[in-house]
């Protein structure tokens, strides 16, 4: 699955959620809600990226953060 490439896979399918949102909704609350979630699960993932690194020393190091082989 996705966790396969990032470490959040998880925060990044509900980034993808609330945007899609944001677009359904076609408004300035929703484009702001899902700018917020976005800033907020960004934090969470690089921390628990971090933390999986510390952890785990057989943790994958070319696993990105959030987005597949990007970031």
């Amino acid at each position: 699955g996705l966790f396969e490439y990032v470490s959040g896979a998880n925060f990044l399918g509900e980034i993808v959620e609330w945007f899609g949102f944001a677009i359904a909704s076609w408004s300035i609350p929703g484009v702001a809600f899902a700018i917020f979630t976005l800033l907020v699960l960004l934090s969470r993932a690089q921390q628990h990226h971090k933390w999986y690194i510390e952890k785990f020393e057989d943790y994958p190091i070319s696993r990105k953060i959030l987005i597949p082989f990007i970031y």
